[in-house]
């Protein structure tokens, strides 16, 4: 894929929580095969192309005059086995018949999930995708994960069966709209069971009265199956189990597990230590919290719970460092103002940046070439490449006019990414230098495999990056307003440091995976937190959402998924420790305050460490299943 395909044809996941899919006019460009037809639903296909399989995707649409429509709209996936080192995906078709940004942005997050789910290597394949007609919408996205999944596996659908729901990195299906007018359309077709997102769903009758959706489409003959992941889909639409969840968690090596208690010990010291040392004016909350979560560490540390123990002190350790940033800053704008305090700011960032482009390259320096310890680590990197992405954003905002609002975020986020490269990435390559690994790689294999995945990933970041760009009609230029969680800054360098250059050696092919990872991460952030969980808040206060649900879904099904891919990889004699141990104190985190006033903070530390520890799995997957 060139340098300018990848920006124009690749977006990434979206989780609309009311977005649906709409039609418009129809076009006839002629596509790159012939349409698909609503005969050839659900068959598996052999073409001179590749393997080809149709899927009944719904859509639904508001009219000029309010009311909603619904239908069914065939679409193709089409798998072609190559060697040329390059995956591609080609939405030419789709463009050329009318797909809008929010369909493609579902085509191509499916085509990245899809790919790391089947254990494919990204280098030897390529897909695409073709539309009857005119449409757009995200909500198509898990059933398009399935369809790229049972094309690759050469798996047909079952009859009479279709789904509606978001896609997610980790393999998370989401919620969607107009949910009922949707299935009243599949029935009309012909369609007896319907796959939708785990969670209540209510239908509003004509008399206003309100029902459970299974018992409305039980009137249209329509059994509703729930479901949470993509494994759950596409066993459901396949007939075929896919990744079973374990009934036995998998349990750490010795060696790991003495590295988590050896970290979790450091964490409960550092976080004691940063209570006493913070600044004077630091927010309240932040202390209060910390201080609670003292007592709390010690308890589970008793109890053997390493994972609970950890993820309590490094959210409160963070969100501390957070607020010690912003003090700093306050104090300096009060007692010597704006310029001092923004050139202390561009100094003290321009450091950090040294210190983490160090730590970055001297892990990657010291990794041996060792299969689980190499394919993990641009996973555990995400603290440093995140960290230096966050302040060349920083930077970059700095060279605008800025407002004291704009530098005491500024603050924050140096601070907290400062954490992250001085005391949470050690604690991760700990982790990760533990795992017994045993599994050699050669750096010839190490190079060429990553530099697939980096296409796929850094791709999906782009394109992610361009729709959402086109959604809140915004560009992607530092205009001296700093984001308070570094978001925006961040995937602005990412998107424009982003290399398309085949890495020559196996360190390079490390630090551009990465980067390509991070980047895939963080717009997906961008993109769910705006639509998926309408995150808003800055500054002290907590980040919230309107759908605290959406969010405890998501963390919980990421959990499983990475406890199944696991499992897997045990039972092959792999070690998974870093992954599982991330995911694992990640959730615990988010468990603890499910449900309180941070319940979207630790939910979104959450989220971030299940997509890395995702893709770090399926990595692993894939390569060894290969």
């Amino acid at each position: 894929m060139g340098n300018t395909d990848a920006s124009r044809r690749w977006v990434l996941r979206v989780s609309a929580l009311a977005m649906v899919l709409t039609t418009v006019a129809a076009c006839t460009n002629s596509p790159i095969s012939s349409a698909p037809s609503a005969d050839s639903i659900g068959m598996i296909r052999e073409t001179d192309q590749g393997t080809a399989l149709t899927i009944p995707a719904m859509w639904a649409a508001k009219q000029s005059d309010g009311s909603i429509v619904g239908g069914i709209e065939p679409a193709e996936v089409l798998v072609a086995v190559k060697g040329d080192g390059q995956f591609t995906v080609d939405l030419s078709t789709i463009e050329s018949r009318g797909a809008g940004p929010q369909w493609e942005a579902a085509t191509a997050q499916a085509a990245a999930v899809g790919t790391l789910l089947s254990a494919s290597d990204p280098s030897k394949i390529d897909l695409g995708f073709t539309i009857t007609g005119p449409i757009d919408g995200p909500s198509a996205g898990g059933l398009l994960t399935v369809g790229v999944l049972a094309a690759i596996n050469r798996d047909p659908l079952l009859p009479h069966v279709t789904m509606t729901g978001t896609i997610s990195p980790d393999g998370s299906i989401g919620a969607v709209g107009y949910v009922p007018t949707k299935v009243a359309a599949a029935a009309q077709a012909g369609y007896t069971t319907i796959v939708v997102p785990s969670g209540p769903i209510q239908v509003t009758n004509a008399d206003g009265s309100t029902q459970p959706l299974a018992e409305y489409a039980a009137t249209l003959g329509v059994r509703i199956i729930p479901v949470r992941t993509v494994n759950e889909a596409y066993k459901e639409l396949t007939g075929s189990a896919y990744v079973p969840i374990p009934a036995v968690p998998v349990v750490a090596s010795p060696q790991s597990g003495a590295a988590i208690t050896a970290t979790t010990r450091t964490m409960l010291a550092r976080l004691t230590a940063a209570i006493t040392t913070a600044p004077t004016g630091t927010d309240e909350q932040a202390i209060a919290r910390a201080r609670s979560a003292i007592p709390r560490m010690k308890a589970a540390m008793a109890k053997g719970e390493w994972d609970r123990a950890y993820g309590l002190g490094a959210f409160s350790y963070l969100r501390l460092a957070r607020e010690s940033g912003a003090a700093r800053v306050e104090s300096t704008l009060s007692t010597s103002g704006i310029v001092k305090a923004e050139i202390e700011l561009r100094a003290a960032t321009t450091a950090a940046l040294q210190d983490a482009i160090e730590a970055r390259d001297s892990a990657i320096d010291s990794t041996p070439l060792l299969l689980e310890k190499a394919l993990d680590l641009p996973g555990a990197l995400g603290w440093a490449t995140y960290a230096i992405a966050s302040y060349r954003g920083i930077l970059l905002e700095l060279d605008q006019p800025n407002d004291k609002a704009a530098l005491i975020a500024a603050g924050r986020v140096l601070a907290e990414e400062s954490a992250g490269v001085k005391d949470m990435l050690p604690d991760a390559l700990q982790v990760l230098n533990a795992m017994p690994s045993r599994t050699s790689i050669t750096a010839e294999e190490l190079r060429s495999f990553l530099a697939g995945y980096s296409v796929l990933l850094r791709s999906a970041g782009q394109a992610n990056t361009d729709y959402l760009a086109a959604l809140i009609a915004r560009s992607w230029v530092a205009d001296g307003t700093v984001s308070d969680d570094g978001l925006i800054g961040a995937n602005q360098v990412l998107q424009s440091s982003a290399s398309n250059v085949t890495p020559g050696s196996a360190t390079e092919a490390l630090a551009q995976c990465a980067d390509a990872l991070t980047f895939y991460v963080v717009s997906n952030g961008l993109v769910s937190g705006h639509q998926a969980y309408a995150i808003t808040g800055t500054s002290s206060s907590h980040w919230t959402s309107p759908v605290p649900l959406a969010i405890d879904s998501a963390v919980d099904t990421g959990a499983a998924t990475i406890e199944a891919y696991g499992a897997i990889l045990r039972a092959r004699g792999l070690t998974v420790g870093y992954p599982l141990w991330s995911s694992r104190w990640g959730r615990a985190a988010a468990l603890e305050y499910r449900g309180r006033a941070e319940a979207t903070d630790s939910g979104w530390l959450a989220l971030n460490e299940t997509w890395y520890d995702a893709v770090s799995m399926f990595m692993v997957n894939a390569k060894t299943q290969s």
